[in-house]
């Protein structure tokens, strides 16, 4: 078993040194893997190709979201929350991969008049950063109601949001409720319903 005793020069080692790589972990460990060497004479898959370009695309998008200092913030905020086992990285890059979606439209409540209620519940693997809902009269095609939930700067992975309608539609008419909801790397997910 081999023992290193690292001196003040060399107290953090991390990348790839001598066909290793060494990943400095939140805790102060180490951790070291033999680095993979790539076969330049492999065919891939379709599959692992479209995956492979998803996960460069996704890398790329990564460097450009922590540009912004108001995201690169929001993520350290819940990455903090999480405990100090996660990684900046795995945690943006999770997010850019899967997009949220609302698992719930419930209109139960919603017989077209002012004061009644939808009920709306969003997921995202990180956080849903934003609701909008629109009201859509597909009988005179036309918007009828457009909203947007106040977050309050607080990210949460499962969203409720019970809105409560201020518009009156004409008796008669059948509507659409579209409910979009967006995660902190941008990714959209939308959602329909008609009564």
């Amino acid at each position: 078993m081999a023992k290193v005793i690292l001196n003040p020069a060399l107290q953090v080692l991390s990348g790839d040194v001598a066909g290793f790589v060494y990943r400095q972990q939140s805790d102060g460990s180490v951790v070291v893997a033999k680095q993979a060497l790539p076969d330049p004479n492999r065919d891939f898959t379709e599959a692992q190709a479209e995956q492979m370009q998803k996960f460069k695309e996704a890398s790329a998008r990564y460097r450009r979201l922590l540009e912004d200092s108001n995201t690169k913030n929001a993520y350290e905020q819940l990455l903090a929350e999480r405990g100090s086992t996660g990684r900046l990285r795995a945690l943006v890059m999770g997010d850019i991969l899967k997009a949220p979606k609302v698992s719930t439209i419930d209109l139960t409540n919603f017989h077209g008049e002012v004061g009644n209620t939808i009920r709306i519940i969003a997921e995202d693997s990180v956080g849903v950063s934003r609701l909008s809902l629109s009201i859509f009269d597909t009988t005179s095609s036309a918007v009828v109601e457009v909203a947007e939930m106040p977050m309050n700067d607080k990210i949460s992975g499962t969203v409720e949001w019970v809105y409560t309608v201020t518009t009156t539609i004409t008796a008669g008419h059948e509507v659409e409720v579209r409910v979009s909801a967006y995660d902190l790397a941008g990714n959209v997910m939308e959602a329909t319903k008609t009564e």
